[in-house]
């Protein structure tokens, strides 16, 4: 168990799949959370007030600069400071790199890397000695794959983004790392997981022999929200089941 009781904490893109895991096991911890999606994350708000624990619905588009600022600014109106951001919010885009429309491209970098770039800008202000941004990207951050040119570079441009940040404001003893989760069972994932034959294929692939579940992606984000990981910045947390590792 990692002390992180008292700090308050941003997650986008809470109101389901991993970001609501890790939304909820930031607050059984002791965090109190704001819930950030554009879609409704009241769910997720009253898991969390069930617990015992304070939480916020902020609506945000996080690719959008005035959306992202409002979320701060409920922030510190409602818990006066700012510990943790969890920079989750982001889409599955896939399809052969010919047919890939601009329109598909914009969307996907604009949600996945400039949205991570605008909520740690905007929170930054707010942040002092201590405090932890944690970035999900993707093992498609690190190793690219066929029709996966927009996603993949979105993710792999998280993860240079996070070091980048590391080295800037490490010196103000605030951290930020990427974690790259490998398949994970949500909503994102699942009409990849219907295909048996596709599934079967993936698993072959992991010396774990099995898919993630959210809460897996949500025990590390813990971690490096503590003071425990405070002597980690810059880094990269696989989470996939050992498939890189195989490659």
């Amino acid at each position: 168990m990692f002390n992180i009781k008292g700090k308050v904490a941003i997650v986008t893109g809470a109101a389901r799949g991993i970001g609501q895991s890790i939304a909820i096991e930031l607050a059984r911890q002791g965090t109190n959370v704001v819930v950030s999606d554009i879609i409704p994350g009241q769910q997720t708000v009253n898991r969390i007030k069930a617990l015992k624990k304070k939480a916020i619905y902020v609506k945000t588009d996080v690719s959008s600069k005035t959306e992202v600022e409002n979320l701060m600014n409920e922030t510190i109106r409602k818990f006066k400071k700012i510990d943790v951001l969890v920079n989750n919010a982001g889409i599955f885009v896939t399809g052969p790199t010919s047919k890939v429309s601009e329109e598909d491209w914009d969307r996907t970098i604009n949600i996945n890397l400039k949205g991570n770039f605008l909520c740690s800008q905007a929170a930054l202000k707010y942040m002092k000695r201590g405090a932890s941004i944690i970035n999900i990207s993707s093992v498609a951050g690190i190793g690219g794959y066929p029709q996966g040119a927009s996603y993949c570079a979105s993710k792999g441009g998280i993860r240079l983004l996070t070091k980048s940040l590391a080295a800037e404001y490490g010196p103000l003893g605030i951290r930020v790392n990427s974690i790259h989760p490998g398949i994970i069972e949500t909503a994102m994932t699942k009409g990849l997981l219907a295909n048996k034959k596709a599934k079967q294929g993936m698993l072959a692939k992991l010396p774990l022999k099995r898919t993630g579940k959210p809460i897996d992606i949500a025990g590390p984000v813990v971690f490096l929200a503590s003071d425990s990981s405070s002597y980690i910045t810059g880094e990269e947390i696989i989470i996939d089941g050992g498939w890189v590792a195989a490659l």
